[in-house]
């Protein structure tokens, strides 16, 4: 059994990558019918439920010190199943090749922690980690391309951009940038010109016309606003350990460059990287609404001083974080952040 504090961090865990890597809002809690399994199911396993495209997914948290085999969970499964309605989907930290293959082999649900998706009722089947996926024309743009893009809306100019120049200033690897290049070219936003044995990005079209393309592939930066509670704001977020360099998030970023009121508790923005050693430290207690915290963090889909280069958000990602928020005084702001650019159309 896991105890409390391991379990929140793996369902805290659990939800942000399934946000990120399926680009949806999720809502994960605790199974409350855990007591309707026989013992030995409820002494195995900790339980969570959400849906998942409309379907009611029961997720079971396997530990790593449970050493079953893939056959072993294949027939506790089955008897979850028996009292459960919806898909029964396994949640690992950790998973050998070996055992990934079997599990597959024997179309056995299951989640690896930032890893790998494997649901095969649900015809999902994400395995990130062990293979690229071919650049396409897509509906939105990945976190790299659309940094890529902001970078090159807000800064104009720039000299000539290949992978392993442009991964040294937005902290990504050299793949991973040319793999956005590819897909700007796909989408029809850039062009991708080969020089000697190098790739060259170059933006054919104006800033005003890129915008237009792109506005529609670009998401808010954010997947999901965690509050926290603490005796007072942790030492380290203004002093001496990780979140000293944590640039304002939220409203609070939009007041620090706008003249929007800030609000009552400091709000912070992390980036992927940040936000898990964050978890790993003691910055106080999760909770689960704003009104019980006094702070809270945004977790950004790239880190969010990757292009000011400074401890502030950029403007148009915080522009696509509110610009269909629900209070005009805030939309409002977003706007005022974006009027300074003349290729800009609200």
């Amino acid at each position: 059994m896991l105890v409390s504090d391991d379990k929140a961090q793996i369902t805290n865990r659990l939800r942000d990558y399934l946000q990120s890597a399926l680009h949806l809002r999720l809502e994960l809690k605790p199974w409350q019918e855990q007591d309707t399994l026989p013992l030995f199911l409820s002494k195995e396993f900790e339980f969570a439920q959400a849906h998942l495209l409309s379907v009611p997914c029961l997720f079971a948290y396997v530990s790593d010190d449970n050493d079953m085999t893939p056959r072993e969970l294949s027939k506790r499964l089955d008897r979850i199943k028996a009292d459960v309605d919806g898909v029964v989907v396994f949640v690992f930290e950790h998973m050998s090749a070996y055992a990934r293959a079997r599990m597959i082999e024997k179309a056995l649900p299951f989640v690896v922690l930032e890893n790998q998706i494997y649901i095969p009722d649900l015809a999902m089947d994400l395995r990130e980690y062990f293979r690229a996926r071919a650049p396409s024309s897509t509906s939105s743009l990945s976190p790299a391309a659309q940094v890529v893009i902001i970078r090159h809306l807000l800064k104009g100019s720039h000299d000539q951009w290949t992978p392993s120049s442009l991964a040294k200033k937005l902290r990504y690897s050299a793949m991973t940038i040319g793999r956005a290049f590819e897909e700007l070219n796909a989408n029809q936003l850039a062009k991708v010109e080969a020089i000697g044995r190098s790739k060259n990005l170059v933006f054919p079209n104006d800033r005003q016309e890129i915008f237009a393309l792109a506005r529609p592939m670009m998401r808010t930066p954010v997947t999901s606003t965690h509050f926290f509670r603490a005796p007072g704001l942790p030492k380290g977020l203004y002093g001496t350990t990780l979140p000293q360099n944590f640039p304002y998030g939220g409203e609070m970023a939009l007041s620090e460059q706008s003249m929007l009121n800030p609000p009552r508790n400091p709000h912070f923005a992390v980036g992927p990287r940040d936000w898990k050693k964050l978890q790993a430290e003691e910055f106080g207690v999760e909770v689960d609404h704003s009104d019980k915290g006094n702070y809270s963090v945004d977790v950004w889909r790239y880190d969010p001083d990757i292009v000011t280069g400074e401890r502030k958000a950029d403007p148009l990602s915080l522009y696509m974080q509110f610009q269909d928020h629900a209070d005009e005084r805030v939309v409002g702001a977003a706007v005022h952040l974006m009027e300074k650019f003349e290729w800009f159309q609200a």
